[in-house]
């Protein structure tokens, strides 16, 4: 009689057909009746028919059916994200292997550079994205430690927006684009209305060079750097004042100091503080300087013009002794200088004789033709002895005023050498080169006095 397996005790199709195999001569080719040997296949044939049950996808027994069963490690399904799951084949994600053994190992983000990875530093770097591909600002991927801030990809832009609703990224990736607030003034599409472009905001937008919203001891009020001389007073900056020109003795100096405040400052030669200017200090802080004409007179034979500075020196130690001999110049020309080269030209302080009586203020006031008293003391403070004549041949411009100088005050000859001079009494030009041509010049033989000159504080 053949043999036929109860149906409850065979529930699955696959234990059906592994009976099936184990009875000899069996064929499930087939659902009718086979040679079995001495038994009917027509129960198996039934059972190979039932695969309701049957649940294997991608793998054997039961991997595929995203559950973790007996045996495996891992299972995604066949549905999940990436679309390619329980799989051998590289798609940059992590997944299950197609056996449900583990996890497919090769995977962007592991270090380790695939085949189809142009890199892979594990996230992030300086020359890789996330993504395992190179940095590339305009791809959408925010990568900070390549230095990005922002990457909007293909939204991100160099032009100006004037009223964004969102700002966009530039094409720099550094940053957002350009437009009102954002600290610089786009001078093309901005005025004042946009408050990048207005000094004394707080931010330093071109062409300022600072903004600190008010003067400061490193801005001035402008927004610029603070500079002596640019016309912007600035106290915050230690500025007494500050006129915008380069003129010294005006009022204010070029270090931006005044002069009256009692205390010297660099620059200043004194500060005596108060307002009187032909005193021991001008009203622009710079000490008199003295003048006289000397006590004993001398022959044309002067040793040169550095001869008479060296006699001019020698009675300056009476004058002052404080100062050097080197301090003091002969009132002198001839064909080797004069005053006009060998003085400091540039003095604006006060000429004084020696008991403080002005002669004139500066060099432009002492070459005007007029003096406002006459040099008409020496060094010990008196009057000159007769006759009250000076040495000179210089004209009143300081310049030298002819050939007639005792051959370059050299000679003490009577005969045909002579030198020009002025008179010790007057105050008109005639006080450096006497206008009477029928006196002057003179022969060298005779005896004059000189004019002294300091010509260095």
């Amino acid at each position: 009689m053949p043999v036929q397996a109860p149906a409850r005790i065979l529930p699955h199709a696959p234990l059906l057909a592994l009976l099936a195999a184990w009875l000899p001569g069996c064929g499930t080719d087939s659902p009718g009746a086979t040679d079995c040997g001495t038994a009917s296949c027509s129960a198996t044939a039934t059972a190979t028919t039932d695969t309701s049950t049957d649940s294997s996808t991608t793998g054997p027994g039961l991997c595929g059916n995203a559950v973790v069963d007996p045996g495996e490690t891992c299972d995604d399904g066949e549905d999940c994200g990436a679309g390619v799951c329980n799989s051998d084949a590289y798609t940059g994600e992590k997944y299950c292997n197609a056996a449900c053994t583990g996890l497919y190992p090769e995977l962007c983000g592991d270090k380790a550079l695939q085949a189809t990875e142009t890199c892979d530093a594990g996230g992030n770097s300086a020359t890789c994205d996330a993504d395992c591909t190179p940095v590339e600002c305009g791809d959408g991927l925010l990568n900070p430690a390549a230095g990005e801030t922002c990457d909007d990809g293909a939204d991100n832009s160099d032009a100006y927006d004037e009223a964004p609703d969102q700002v966009a990224c530039n094409t720099a990736c550094t940053g957002t684009a350009p437009r009102c607030g954002d600290g610089v003034c786009q001078e093309a599409n901005e005025d004042a209305s946009c408050a990048d472009c207005t000094c004394g905001d707080g931010i330093v937008s071109a062409p300022e060079t600072c903004d600190e919203g008010s003067a400061t001891p490193t801005c001035d009020a402008d927004c610029t750097a603070v500079e002596c001389g640019d016309g912007q007073h600035n106290p915050a900056a230690g500025e007494e004042c500050d006129d915008g020109n380069t003129i010294d003795g005006d009022g204010c100096r070029n270090n931006c100091t005044t002069c009256g405040d009692g205390i010297p400052q660099p620059g200043e030669e004194c500060d005596d503080g108060n307002a009187i200017d032909d005193d021991a200090c001008s009203n622009e802080c710079v000490k008199p300087r003295l003048v006289f004409v000397t006590s004993s007179d001398f022959k044309g034979n002067l040793g040169g013009l550095a001869g008479a500075d060296m006699k001019c020196g020698t009675a300056g130690l009476t004058a002052d002794p404080n100062l050097p001999a080197a301090a003091w110049r002969a009132w002198l020309s001839d064909d080797s200088g004069s005053p006009s080269t060998r003085f400091d030209t540039a003095f604006a302080g006060w000429y004084q004789l020696v008991d403080g009586t002005p002669i004139a203020k500066g060099w432009s006031d002492l070459t005007d033709g007029n003096l406002l008293a006459a040099i008409n003391l020496t060094e010990n403070g008196a009057a000159p002895g007769s006759p009250k004549i000076a040495w000179s041949n210089t004209t009143t411009a300081g310049a030298t005023a002819g050939a007639k100088h005792c051959e370059n005050w050299t000679s003490s000859e009577f005969d045909d050498i002579e030198g020009h001079f002025g008179t010790t009494t007057a105050t008109n030009s005639d006080w450096t080169h006497l206008g009477d041509a029928l006196k002057n010049p003179t022969n060298c033989s005779n005896s004059f006095h000189l004019y002294c000159f300091q010509d260095a504080p």
